[in-house]
Parts: C-alpha cells; sequence; structure tokens
C-alpha cells in the first residue's frame, strides 16, 4: 500500500510540473507576442485603411511611426484629448477635415474675382524662394545656382527642384511635390511638401 501511495503522489507531483511548465510557456508565449505588436507597425493602421492609409506616414512624419506627428497625426491628437478618452481611435477620422479644407468650408464662392493664373516659375523670381523654412522633418534650406533652385533638409544633400506648368516644383527622385506661398504683399512666407498624397508645410524663418 505504501508503495501505491509514494507512486501515486510521484504522479501527482509531475503532473502539477508539467502544468507549471506549460503555464510559464504559454506566459512567455504571449509576452512575446505582445512585444512582437509593439515593435510592428501600430494596429491601428489596419483601421485606418479605409480612409486611405497606406502606411505609419499617414498619421506620421516617420514611417515607422512615434513623433513627430503631420497634420492628420495631430488633429487625432487633440481630438482624444477634446474628448477625455484614454487612447486615439481612427474612426473619428471620418469627421477629419484638412486645415485647408477647413478654412475654405462655408466661404462663398467669389464669381466676380477671375481665377488666379498660375505658370511655371521664372528664374528670375528664384531668389524670392532663397532661405530658411522651418518643418515637421527639420530646416529645409533652398538656394539658387545659376538658373536652377535646389532644396536640400540641413546635414542632407541637395536636389533641384523642377519648375512646373501650375506654378509648382518637382522633386523627381523623391516623388514629391514643392510648392511656395507668398503674403498679400507678394512675399514668400512658407514652403509646402507633399510626398505619397501627405503634405507638411514650413513657415521661411530666415
Amino acid at each position: 500500500m505504501l508503495s501505491v501511495f509514494v507512486a501515486d503522489r510521484l504522479r501527482r507531483i509531475k503532473l502539477k510540473r508539467i502544468k507549471i511548465v506549460i503555464s510559464v510557456i504559454f506566459l512567455v508565449g504571449f509576452i512575446a507576442a505582445l512585444a512582437g505588436k509593439s515593435l510592428g507597425y501600430p494596429p491601428l493602421l489596419a483601421k485606418a485603411k479605409k480612409f486611405g492609409a497606406k502606411d505609419c506616414t499617414f498619421c506620421h512624419v516617420d514611417p515607422e511611426g512615434g513623433p513627430p506627428w503631420n497634420e492628420r497625426g495631430q488633429w487625432l491628437i487633440k481630438e482624444k484629448e477634446r474628448r477625455g478618452a484614454e487612447t486615439v481611435d481612427v474612426e473619428w477620422l471620418a469627421n477629419y477635415k484638412p486645415e485647408a479644407q477647413k478654412a475654405d468650408a462655408g466661404k462663398p464662392a467669389d464669381s466676380s474675382k477671375p481665377a488666379a493664373k498660375t505658370g511655371k516659375a521664372d528664374p528670375k523670381t528664384y531668389d524670392d524662394y532663397v532661405g530658411e523654412y522651418e518643418a515637421p522633418i527639420g530646416i529645409l534650406v533652398i538656394t539658387h545656382e545659376g538658373d536652377k533652385l535646389f532644396g536640400q533638409p540641413k546635414g542632407e544633400s541637395k536636389e533641384e527642384l523642377v519648375p512646373q506648368d501650375d506654378g509648382t516644383f518637382s522633386v523627381t527622385n523623391v516623388n514629391a511635390v514643392v510648392k511656395f506661398a507668398r503674403d498679400d504683399k507678394g512675399k514668400v512666407v512658407e514652403v509646402s511638401v507633399t510626398v505619397n498624397g501627405e503634405t507638411m508645410t514650413g513657415k521661411k524663418i530666415k
């Protein structure tokens, strides 16, 4: 009887140890899965795809995500604070409108004024664009050499800005469109750069 009792006791201890090992393996796997998700693209990206998102640059400046955020991302953060929510809900994007559209919303069309004409920039005006612009990715430096205009993020290589018929400039190798804005007095005060459908702006600071 004693031997049977001891054998049964050992069997119970062995089963208990097996359960503990299985539990530990499960826990480690669960933690690893969470870590994998935190290192990958945010799960919010899947939800954002129905609003046109292709990657993290839909709301972030960096393709890997995280700060800094572009205009859409900043809007989501403000919306989170306004709602007093703990986390961002991508579904809020259904109510999002770019700042340019908001500014134009509710303004009656003025048919008395002819539409502004745009055309390819004249190299004689390139000096107007020269300077430094503070953008979300850092300082963008615009220079004029001969009859060409160049753009260069500080510390990076410069690229030629090729004038287009609509008054914008293209940067072929990165598929970007650059546009300069003037104030009421005709002075260039801002630059906007559009890459893959996402636009960031920079104020002229020098």
